[in-house]
């Protein structure tokens, strides 16, 4: 615990997360742009033109969160979340983690966790449950996101041994 207080540390977490994440974005928007599979607004909407004779198109349909203008496979916010996490797992572990997240213009509303997983859980439940991606979206960014935060930690700013 000692050395997490440590200024060197902190600084190279710190440095290994925006590394981690900025990597995973570049990394999953090249992805996007591989696959160009359509968002559940599209889908959801066109259904009756997807092949399937059992999905009925709902043209009314409207998501939570507003649509990004790119394709949805896989999940930007699952590549950058998960990346940030295998790094601070690596560097922290998970246990005794205690995280309260709040927003002013959510007045009252704040989030609690004891886990880098259960925020990793909420960033994907979040993304589905707001209509803008599909959960193997979720899955795919997640899988990309660990792949490139193991890598970051593993070939960046090691720690040098006094």
């Amino acid at each position: 615990m000692e050395q997490r207080n440590r200024l060197s540390f902190n600084a190279r977490l710190f440095a290994l997360v925006n590394m981690a994440i900025s990597d995973a974005l570049v990394s999953v928007m090249e992805t996007k742009y591989v696959y160009t599979f359509w968002r559940p607004e599209t889908a959801i909407r066109a259904a009756d033109l997807d092949g399937n004779r059992h999905t009925e198109a709902d043209s009314a349909f409207e998501p939570f969160i507003a649509t990004p203008c790119f394709p949805s496979y896989g999940s930007a916010h699952a590549a950058a979340s998960y990346a940030a996490r295998n790094v601070a797992e690596a560097l922290l572990g998970d246990d005794g983690v205690e995280v309260s997240l709040s927003n002013p213009a959510v007045a009252g509303v704040v989030l609690e966790y004891n886990t880098f997983e259960e925020i990793t859980e909420d960033i994907d439940n979040a993304r589905v449950y707001g209509g803008i991606h599909f959960r193997f979206d979720q899955r795919a960014g997640a899988r990309q996101g660990r792949k490139i935060g193991a890598w970051v930690v593993h070939h960046n700013l090691r720690p040098v041994r006094e």
